[in-house]
């Protein structure tokens, strides 16, 4: 709630700071229009003066937002008009640049235009004559402004409030970077509170059958016929060996994630691996009545790869698509060759992944929830385990799933890694 109420308050001091900085450079704005307009009003009144004429200067017309006319219907000299406008500008220090154009005043027609740089100091009012000895007609003349550099000249003028919006946005991205990051942490402190639970009732089954058999061989060891006695060893036998594989697991993604664990690579079949990992998953399908049905079609299948932990993350994926499936499980496997490597593609009819929670379906401790943390075994280390391995060998994953649809993971792997 805190966090929430934080945010719509960071949100709420952008927009009032937004609405302040639009509302300073309308300010600036108005300011320097305003400046611009006085000036080119005292220039007219010269120009007429100049020309021994008593008629009452007409407002300057703002044409756009750069650009201002002012109307003389009196005879213009280019020199004249350019020192005029340089002393009018530079009293109100509007050292900003600027281009006038000298204008037939019957037909609007240019009869002389320049360019002024900014000028910031009075000694160079009078540079640059030599091009403004070009004399106009007789005539009358009206004469146009236009200072392309206007914006950036009002945002100079706004350094303290575009500061003042510069550092509240740096503490806005700090402060969302920090909210991230929390949020990031409670994530992951749930995710490993879930995975210690899920642990411990991993590690609590083969640890209480050891125990039962340990106990049985310790009372009535000597009174058991013996192929009892056979039978509880490999009870204790089994049951250690699925400890070891369990522990070795996390060990392993602990290697992983320190990046300390080499890869062997070796030249492997990949269509080998796949036989291998699905005679590893054969009892539990068979038990529970699974179809698996094989599509091998790429033609080239050996590729330089780490065959232990290549099918041990192929098991994986065939495990995943076991365990989720409610009803007998229907596997469907393919490959085939894509670009410098071989495409495979793991498809079940199992309960499938909402839309919402794929992307963390390859994050560390991460478990798909089905409702019941215990009803299907699992740390949560799988997929992230099978990222790890994939990414390790210059490969990809990812996922296509429909929630109670099933899923098809895809794992492309190039022939040379």
């Amino acid at each position: 709630m805190i966090i929430v109420l934080a945010t719509f308050s960071l949100g709420g001091l952008v927009t009032v700071q937004l609405f302040w900085l639009n509302k300073a450079f309308k300010a600036e704005e108005k300011e320097f229009n305003f400046s611009v307009q006085v000036a080119l009003s005292n220039t007219v009144q010269h120009l007429l003066e100049k020309a021994d004429l008593t008629a009452t200067p007409k407002p300057i017309k703002q044409l756009a937002s750069s650009s201002f006319l002012a109307e003389v219907n009196a005879p213009v000299k280019a020199q004249e008009l350019d020192t005029l406008l340089k002393y009018e500008f530079s009293r109100r220090h509007l050292t900003i640049p600027y281009e006038y154009g000298i204008l037939n005043a019957e037909d609007d027609t240019l009869m002389f235009g320049n360019y002024v740089p900014a000028t910031f100091k009075k000694q160079n009012l009078l540079e640059n004559q030599a091009d403004l000895t070009t004399t106009t007609p007789p005539g009358h003349y009206n004469f146009v402004v236009v200072f392309p550099d206007k914006n950036t000249h009002i945002f100079n003028e706004m350094q303290f409030w575009i500061l003042s919006t510069i550092v509240l946005l740096v503490v806005i991205v700090f402060f969302g970077y920090t909210l991230y990051s929390i949020l990031q942490e409670k994530r992951l402190s749930e995710l490993k509170a879930d995975f210690i639970n899920n642990m411990t009732h991993e590690l609590q089954t083969p640890i209480t059958n050891i125990a039962i058999a340990s106990e049985v061989l310790k009372n009535s060891g000597a009174n058991l016929p013996s192929a009892k006695t056979q039978r509880y060893h490999e009870i204790i036998f089994q049951e250690n060996e699925r400890l070891k594989e369990q522990v070795e697991r996390v060990l392993q993604m602990a290697e992983l994630e320190k990046k300390e664990m080499a890869l062997t690579k070796t030249q492997t079949n990949v269509h080998q691996l796949l036989q291998d990992s699905l005679q590893r998953l054969s009892l539990r399908l068979q038990k529970r009545a699974g179809k698996v049905s094989c599509h091998l079609q790429a033609s080239q299948f050996t590729i330089q790869a780490d065959s232990m932990h290549l099918t041990n993350a192929l098991y994986n994926i065939l495990d995943n698509a076991e365990k989720y499936s409610p009803q007998s499980p229907e596997i469907q496997i393919s490959t085939r060759n894509y670009q410098k490597g071989i495409l495979i593609s793991i498809a079940d009819k199992g309960l499938g992944i909402r839309k919402e929670v794929q992307s963390y379906i390859f994050d560390t401790f991460y478990r798909v929830s089905t409702g019941n943390v215990h009803n299907v075994r699992g740390f949560g280390l799988g997929l992230s385990y099978v990222k790890t391995i994939i990414h390790a060998h210059q490969g990809s994953i990812w996922v296509n799933s429909q929630e109670n649809q099933g899923s098809c993971f895809e794992l492309y792997l190039p022939f040379r890694a």
